[in-house]
């Protein structure tokens, strides 16, 4: 019996910190044939993934290099899917804004009425009505760390 979660697929990527990276993105996620995702949660999954995408490239990176890399895995982990992004930006915390937002009127929902980070509130969707978890850190390596993950279900939940 083993006590560790085995690692049943996973698979990574590296480009470049432009948005022209964003069809390479796409297309190595749609490659992920992984029989556990249905079309909802391969749905949910990629938004998540362009969304994150498109925040470093814009945000963490903008003042960097284009040829600054952002390392992007996914994972199936026991019963987890796991989405990870690597930056090379600035400290940010994630945590505090989207706590902040979770507090604001109903109104701060609708995307179009928030041009800056409406991001978030499609993060913060994601966690209230469909179960991901979204968590940015700063790692020792002065790199931070998107993880954006959510609980499989399985045929006995």
């Amino acid at each position: 019996m083993s006590l560790t979660p085995s690692l049943e697929h996973c698979a990574s990527l590296q480009v470049v910190s432009s948005l022209d990276a964003l069809m390479n993105v796409i297309t190595w996620f749609e490659r992920l044939d992984w029989p556990l995702m249905d079309a909802s949660l391969r749905i949910e999954a990629q938004t998540a993934l362009i969304e994150g995408f498109t925040n470093v490239v814009q945000h963490a990176h903008g003042h960097l290099p284009v040829n600054t890399p952002i390392q992007i895995a996914a994972q199936v982990n026991g019963s987890m899917l796991q989405i990870m992004i690597w930056d090379q930006g600035q400290p940010y915390d994630f945590a505090a804004a989207m706590h902040q937002l979770s507090i604001s009127p109903d109104q701060a929902f609708n995307p179009l009425t928030r041009e800056q980070h409406w991001g978030q509130v499609l993060f913060l969707r994601l966690s209230r009505e469909r179960g991901w978890r979204f968590m940015y850190d700063r790692l020792p390596d002065e790199r931070n760390r998107l993880l954006m993950e959510k609980k499989l279900e399985s045929e006995f939940d």
